[in-house]
């Protein structure tokens, strides 16, 4: 399975959606601001995996159109947040939104793109989804924000803790990566008439998201994770799996030099800071720790989908197998 050509055969869809609820230039920093963000580019993994989930289910993927777009703008909505939180000024080479139009302008875009996420679901009527179904779309992505919501603050709360558990961190890494990994086969299980699968492929997201976390975290250090700058993890101090299992095997004057360079701020953490914490890492084997967990969640996501239809376990399969093996 090609998901760049996929997408690429997928993608006028989604931009259809996304023209149909988003304005072009009518009001300066608001409209003209989305337009910039959405244009820098992304993978698009969430709605192309709505839209594939509901083919594997024989549904209807015209059906499934606006909430797979919907899930995209999700993802879009919570990285201009993201990035005013993390305090990250780049984003897939470029400047990220709060940087090119002020932070209050960023706020509120991404306030906007909240709504605008409904508003797309709503359209699904368009495409003779009735309401009662509208309804439990609408459902699905309010749990999913406010779920991925509560990992925010989760992740940014680990940031003050000196000695933090793998538990905690696969915690927040349910919430805030699994729960909209998930939606969208939620979503198109629904479309389908499929909601017989909901649990399974519940099952299946909370394993997958960890698994997707991981692998972001040692992207960090090795591609940049979308973002142009290598270890910038390290120098918001986000307490990674990387971070969790280095603390539990360092000696103690390492674990407080660690700490101490997590407890900077972005702008007093140098690049020789984040070369000390990668040889760290490399040397109590952290970052192949954090590969191997990672397999583990997508290996026993694997096991969850064996008894789901054919063309689903196919589809589940392969994009667990994508997940850790990803470079970007």
């Amino acid at each position: 399975m090609d998901i760049e050509k996929i997408m690429a055969e997928k993608s006028h869809l989604i931009d259809k959606e996304f023209e149909a609820v988003l304005k072009k230039d009518e009001i300066e920093n608001l409209h003209d601001a989305i337009w910039y963000h959405m244009s820098t580019g992304g993978k698009r993994i969430r709605p192309l995996l709505a839209i594939l989930t509901c083919e594997a289910l024989s549904g209807d993927s015209k059906k499934i159109i606006p909430f797979a777009a919907a899930c995209e703008l999700l993802h879009n909505w919570l990285l201009i947040h993201d990035d005013i939180e993390d305090g990250d000024r780049v984003r897939r080479d470029l400047p990220t939104v709060w940087v090119k139009y002020g932070m209050p302008h960023a706020v509120n875009v991404g306030d906007y793109l909240a709504q605008k996420v409904y508003e797309l679901i709503i359209r699904s009527k368009n495409y003779n989804v009735p309401d009662d179904v509208v309804v439990k779309l609408i459902d699905a992505m309010i749990t999913t924000s406010l779920k991925t919501s509560e990992g925010q603050s989760m992740d940014m709360n680990l940031r003050n803790n000196e000695s933090p558990t793998e538990t905690e961190y696969i915690s927040m890494a349910i919430h805030k990566t699994a729960y909209y990994l998930t939606v969208p086969m939620i979503g198109a299980a629904i479309v389908s008439d499929r909601e017989d699968l909901v649990d399974k492929i519940v099952d299946f997201g909370m394993n997958i998201g960890p698994a997707f976390q991981i692998t972001d975290d040692v992207l960090d250090l090795t591609e940049g994770k979308g973002r142009q700058e290598i270890g910038r993890d390290i120098k918001e101090g986000k307490r990674s799996i990387l971070v969790v299992h280095c603390l539990s095997k360092c000696a103690p004057s390492e674990k407080e030099a660690l700490v101490d360079i997590l407890n900077k701020t972005p702008e007093d953490t140098s690049d020789n800071d984040v070369l000390l914490v990668k040889e760290m890492f490399e040397k109590h084997g952290s970052i192949d720790y954090a590969v191997g967990v990672a397999k583990k969640y997508a290996d026993k996501a694997k096991t969850i989908s064996d008894d789901m239809p054919d063309d689903l376990r196919s589809v589940l399969d392969f994009f667990a197998d994508y997940i850790v093996k990803r470079r970007k």
